[in-house]
C-alpha cells in the first residue's frame, strides 16, 4: 500500500485493522483462485508465491493474472472506502498499491527455528521481486515484472520500462510494466506503442538525445496506458545527460538509489 503511514495516522487501531482486513480479504481470494500460495502478511503488504507446494507449469501466467485481477479490484474497493469515509465525515484519498513479480529458482520449505517455523520461500529471485515492487513508486505503474517473467508468460501486454540495477545488485536487468492481458496485447494501439517505445529506448541507450526526446514525446502522445510519469522521468534524464554526458562505455542502464 502506498502512503500507508499517512493512512494509518487517520485511523484508530480498530479502524486500521478493519481497513487491512477489507483489503487483504479480496486480494487473498484472488491469489488463491489463481493457484498462489500466501506466504505472509507484512503490515500493509501481502507476499505470495506460485509453483509450490504443488507444481504449476503455468505459474508465471497465474501470477500475472492475479496481479491484473488485483489491479481491477482496487477501484471498487476505493469506492467502498470512500463511502465509508463520507458516512463518518472523514476525508478520503484513494488507496494505491504496488506489485512486484519475478520468476526464477528459489528455496521453498519450512524456514525458521527448531521451535517455530513457517512454510516460506527465500533466494535472490525473491529479493528481486521485492525490489521491483519498491520501484513501482518511481515509475508510477502498479505492477513491475522481471524479464524472466515475461519469457514465462508471453501472452500478456508488457512494456519495457528500463534497464535497471536494483538496490544491492551489480548487474542491470530489464524491467517491464504489466499493462494487460492478451486482448490488450493484440490491439493496434498497444502494438504501435510497443514499436515506437522500442525505438525510443534504442535511441536513448545510444545517447542520441535529440531523437530520443522526439520519440519520447510521440510515445507520450500516443500513450493510452497512463505512462505519463514514465516519459516525464525520461525527459528529466535526457535533460541531465545533455549537460552531463554518461561515460563512453555506458550501457543505457540506471542504478536504483532506493529499495
Amino acid at each position: 500500500v502506498r502512503g500507508f503511514t499517512a493512512i494509518s495516522e487517520g485511523l484508530d487501531a480498530e479502524e486500521l485493522t478493519a481497513f487491512l482486513n477489507s483489503l487483504f480479504t479480496p486480494l487473498s481470494k484472488i491469489i488463491l483462485e489463481e493457484q498462489g500460495t500466501i506466504d505472509k502478511f507484512m503490515g500493509d503488504a501481502v507476499m505470495a508465491f506460485w509453483n509450490a507446494p504443488l507444481d504449476d507449469s503455468e505459474h508465471a501466467k497465474h501470477a500475472c493474472q492475479a496481479a491484473l485481477r488485483i489491479m481491477q479490484e482496487m477501484p471498487g474497493l476505493n469506492e467502498h472506502w470512500r463511502n465509508e469515509a463520507a458516512l463518518k465525515g472523514r476525508s478520503f484519498n484513494p488507496v494505491k498499491i504496488g506489485i512486484g513479480l519475478n520468476t526464477g529458482v528459489c528455496c521453498v520449505g519450512n524456514l525458521g527455528s527448531e521451535t517455530r517455523f513457517d512454510y516460506s520461500v527465500i533466494g535472490d529471485n525473491v529479493n528481486v521481486a521485492s525490489r521491483l515492487e519498491g520501484q513501482s513508486k518511481m515509475y508510477d505503474v502498479v505492477t513491475i515484472v522481471g524479464e524472466s517473467t515475461t519469457a514465462w508468460a508471453p501472452d500478456f501486454a508488457f512494456l519495457e520500462l528500463d534497464l535497471l540495477k536494483v538496490k544491492g545488485k551489480t548487474e542491470a536487468t530489464r524491467i517491464f510494466a504489466l499493462l494487460g492481458d492478451d486482448a490488450l496485447k493484440e490491439t493496434r494501439g498497444f502494438i504501435d506503442l510497443t514499436a515506437r517505445h522500442g525505438e525510443f529506448l534504442r535511441t536513448y541507450r545510444a545517447g542520441d538525445w535529440d531523437a530520443a526526446d522526439q520519440l519520447r514525446r510521440e510515445c507520450d502522445r500516443m500513450n493510452g496506458s497512463g505512462l505519463h510519469r514514465l516519459y516525464a522521468l525520461y525527459r528529466e534524464r535526457i535533460a541531465f545527460f545533455r549537460q552531463n554526458p554518461p561515460a563512453p562505455d555506458w550501457d543505457g542502464s540506471t542504478e536504483a538509489l532506493s529499495k
